[in-house]
């Protein structure tokens, strides 16, 4: 069957029915074949409703996931966002039909390599690759107006959160034992409130297993 059919259903099956999804979100999952996005070994997987867990615990986040992520970080035509962690550069090109530019910080050099590819090839001009350790965020070009880890975190590290600009948000998953739960944190002075969104399961990224973290 045709990639573009393929991707369709997926969007109409996995992504549609998630309450708040808006047409312009939509269009961009509508508009961006995921197959694109996949390792060859892969490809056999672009659609399925499961994340696909890789080597140091990285995952490839399934479709309905992504969707929540860029729906509940909710960003505007003329923000930057921060992504730590590239896994095939998937949320990232979504991200950048919202946003004004997203930058995206990978410490593994063949997911960097794999999500530029992947990125060049959908002819996307707005999105910004750095070879950097994810638990150091980006500081060079912060504050961010967003910023999102893309994976599992047992805690968020404080040098990542004070990278945020005032009113700014950040979505991370937490690892909270048998579950994990997606959550915003929003900067108000020094402050950062919590707000929880949705349940799912990951592994949390090694990286960020209870090292440089803060507790809220």
């Amino acid at each position: 069957m045709d990639e573009t059919v393929l991707n369709k259903n997926m969007v109409d099956g996995q992504i549609k029915p998630i309450n708040g999804m808006s047409e312009q979100l939509l269009s961009a999952f509508y508009s961006l074949n995921r197959n694109d996005f996949m390792p060859e070994t892969l490809n056999n997987m672009s659609y399925v409703d499961k994340n696909i867990i890789l080597e140091n615990n990285r995952t490839i986040l399934k479709p309905e996931l992504i969707a929540k992520i860029a729906l509940f970080i909710d960003l505007k035509p003329d923000e930057n966002v921060l992504v730590l962690g590239s896994s095939t550069g998937y949320l990232s090109a979504i991200l950048s039909h919202l946003a004004e530019t997203v930058i995206v910080v990978e410490e593994d050099e063949r997911l960097l390599d794999e999500s530029e590819k992947a990125v060049k090839k959908n002819n996307i001009n707005n999105i910004v690759f750095i070879k950097s350790g994810l638990s150091k965020g980006y500081s060079d070009q912060s504050p961010f107006n967003a910023i999102i880890i893309e994976g599992a975190v047992q805690e968020v590290p404080r040098n990542i959160l004070e990278q945020l600009e005032e009113g700014g948000r950040l979505l991370a998953i937490i690892d909270e034992g048998e579950v994990c739960s997606g959550i915003l944190f929003t900067k108000t002075g020094n402050k950062f409130n919590e707000q929880n969104l949705f349940n799912c399961y990951l592994p949390a990224l090694d990286v960020f297993k209870k090292k440089n973290s803060f507790s809220f």
